[in-house]
């Protein structure tokens, strides 16, 4: 199977017929009446939303391996895809690997519903106890193909 045909199976199995086309037409209306920072930030609360009501989930997690151990059961029974955390001088790197957002909002859409994610691991750490100075934030020039790449650490802005 080559990485196209993976890529292109992963993706049919994602995002419910049903709802596509519904989500797309949600994405192009959003788009065309919103800020692209505003729909980021939307999605960011979307996020804190979505995390807050599974936070007890992650409550009782004491370690990093734990909590992509914890959060990887989690998002393969939302067929969501996967992620990878990796310590780097006093941060956390996320790779969320076949998140479904390009999927369901287009393309085009990537650079707000990544907000979505945002939101959802900054609650989670959160609930761990990470305090308000410790930030998750995509990076946004690496979130291509199916890949959302974030960076939970200090943020000053």
């Amino acid at each position: 199977m080559t990485d196209d045909s993976f890529k292109n199976y992963l993706r049919s199995q994602q995002v419910s017929l049903q709802w596509l086309p519904v989500l797309r037409a949600l994405a192009a209306e959003l788009s065309a009446n919103a800020s692209q920072e505003g729909l980021r930030q939307l999605f960011f609360k979307v996020g804190e939303r979505f995390a807050r009501d599974v936070e007890a989930r992650f409550e009782g997690v004491e370690t990093l391996p734990e909590l992509e151990s914890e959060l990887n059961e989690f998002w393969a029974q939302l067929n969501w895809g996967w992620v990878n955390f990796t310590e780097v001088s006093g941060q956390i790197d996320i790779e969320h690997q076949a998140a479904p957002l390009e999927d369901a909002f287009g393309e085009e859409a990537i650079g707000w519903s990544i907000g979505l994610l945002e939101g959802f691991y900054q609650t989670v750490f959160g609930v761990l106890g990470a305090g308000n100075a410790m930030k998750v934030r995509a990076l946004d020039e690496e979130c291509v193909d199916m890949l959302v790449r974030m960076r939970f650490g200090l943020h000053t802005d």
